[in-house]
């Protein structure tokens, strides 16, 4: 087995700090600020393994390969997933796999669609990872981008029929 920086389990750089910090409570002040600092260091490692294990996560859900960019968010990595199911102004019925198996990520990604001007709800089932969002045309349509983007969910939905 191969040991290096980059396979360290994620939760043994804060055990070994914490320990070392509460150990010197009793050692001296230096020892117990030293072990201190090492704990603040080593929790910026944690976090970033952290960072890197979620990247890792999310481009394999999402079927990255080697030439793929690195996925910078979990959402963006749904976001990609999505196949239109069906579309009329107004209505737009989209699925994910990535949806379904990540339920910690629905509320966030609802709340995110909920708060475009326009958009009247959005509403996820749970078990199949389909996502209805509802919104005014109209108001949709006054935003280049947004506009865009319907007319883009239009055309895959009638490539889809």
């Amino acid at each position: 087995m191969q040991y290096g920086f980059k396979n360290l389990p994620l939760g043994l750089p804060m055990t070994v700090a914490s320990v070392g910090t509460l150990a010197t409570l009793w050692g001296g002040k230096k020892f117990h600020v030293g072990f201190g600092v090492a704990w603040a260091a080593l929790s910026f490692l944690h976090g970033w393994q952290h960072h890197k294990k979620m990247q890792a996560d999310a481009c394999r859900l999402a079927g990255c390969g080697k030439q793929s960019a690195e996925v910078a968010d979990p959402l963006q990595a749904i976001a990609a997933s999505f196949q239109v199911e069906s579309y009329l102004p107004g209505r737009v019925r989209l699925r994910s796999g990535m949806l379904a198996d990540n339920p910690q990520w629905q509320r966030p990604l609802a709340d995110y669609l909920k708060s475009f001007t326009g958009v009247n709800g959005a509403v996820i089932t749970p078990l199949t990872g389909s996502l209805l969002i509802t919104y005014d045309p109209e108001q949709l349509r006054q935003k280049p981008k947004l506009a865009r983007l319907e007319q883009q969910l239009a055309e895959l939905a009638a490539e889809r029929n």
